[in-house]
């Protein structure tokens, strides 16, 4: 329920473009609109940015066509300079028509005019880098910003020069927190008696990861596990067809998932993508994972990611290089037939998880205002 709060502050919370930006965007939103404060949340044109806004019906979202920054001297910053001039013009006229108070950045170049239009309005700016190594963009982002919060204590060492560097954890929506009695196998029509496999790519899906599982699915079916994969939109048709041909196999394909939580509950071991919005949700439930870093992210900060749990046992770092039938089988046989071993890398996950970085965060929104 929400509460009245006479001493509401309004915030922008720029956080679209993937769901690594946008899902702890939302987490904030939501503690901040509970808490009775104003929050708009600018998210791009995507499609996830729909799928997801369209479950978050209590949160206002404007949506603003944002661009990737191409390289330097290619033909198309011509037209990334047009649309970076209009979106910050959009947003300055977003900022004084809603008397924003704050603007937060949840990372990428879709944060950039927002900040940079917050700093012109003089509205208090924030980013937050949910990564073990920032972007390009939250570099940049860093200059325009009061305070830089970061997800990981890794990522403090990337921002030197910055005066104000906090470790605040990355925020997970209030959907995955609040407790429920859901029966999450019998929701994914699931056997309760067999062990689970969660497959998913994160909010993008995942190529690579989709085909070297759907080449390992035969050997799924022999030691008698289930699987429940979430494919993206992209590949969901070719996936939905791979399967069908392992009738035998016990499984649940799906493009999206509005129900996470419930995934997570009835996953004893995930393969994904070791996106930092993914990692914290797999630390919070604490699954055992064997993370596939997308070989071609920005700065290569899913392996950096991927190290983090995989040093500490929380997961196992695997190469998309290295991925056939094989050796995913081979690791998934590893975690399920050892119970020692998948106990320890839950304990090691959940040792990971930062579970009031949306509070933190909101908290030290409210507190930056007044003074």
């Amino acid at each position: 329920m929400k509460q009245k709060n006479p001493k509401s502050v309004h915030v922008l919370i720029a956080c679209g473009g993937t769901g690594g930006h946008l899902f702890p965007g939302i987490a904030v939103g939501e503690v901040l609109a509970a808490r009775g404060h104003d929050v708009t949340l600018l998210i791009s044109e995507k499609k996830i940015d729909t799928l997801a806004a369209s479950g978050h019906k209590e949160l206002r979202f404007e949506k603003m066509p944002f661009l990737a920054m191409p390289r330097p001297w290619s033909p198309k910053m011509i037209s990334f300079l047009k649309g970076l001039w209009q979106g910050t013009k959009a947003c300055r006229k977003i900022i004084r028509d809603h008397n924003v108070d704050v603007v937060l950045g949840m990372g990428g170049f879709t944060s950039f005019a927002p900040l940079y239009a917050g700093r012109k309005e003089g509205c208090t700016t924030i980013i937050h880098e949910s990564n073990a190594i920032p972007g390009k963009a939250n570099r940049l982002n860093a200059r325009y910003s009061d305070i830089v919060l970061c997800g990981l204590d890794a990522c403090k060492q990337h921002f030197p020069k910055h005066d104000d560097v906090r470790v605040v954890g990355t925020p997970i929506r209030s959907s995955m927190r609040k407790p429920n009695n859901d029966d999450a196998r019998a929701f994914f029509k699931l056997d309760k008696d067999r062990r689970t496999l969660l497959v998913m790519g994160g909010s993008q899906g995942a190529r690579g990861v989709n085909r070297a599982v759907g080449q390992a699915l035969d050997q799924f079916e022999k030691m008698g596990i289930q699987v429940l994969h979430i494919a993206g939109t992209t590949d969901y048709e070719e996936v939905r067809d791979v399967y069908a041909k392992v009738p035998l196999l016990k499984q649940h394909v799906a493009a999206f998932c509005h129900r996470m939580d419930l995934a997570y509950r009835v996953a004893d071991l995930a393969i994904a993508r070791s996106g930092a919005s993914s990692m914290s949700e797999l630390a919070y439930f604490g699954v055992p994972s064997l993370l596939v870093p997308y070989p071609y992210a920005a700065e290569d900060h899913q392996t950096r990611n991927a190290e983090i749990f995989d040093k500490v046992g929380a997961a196992r770092l695997m190469r998309e290089s290295d991925l056939n039938a094989d050796t995913l089988a081979d690791a998934v046989r590893g975690v399920f037939n050892d119970p020692r071993k998948a106990g320890e890398m839950k304990k090691a996950a959940q040792k990971l998880s930062v579970k009031n970085s949306a509070e933190k965060i909101a908290e030290l929104i409210v507190k930056e205002v007044a003074r």
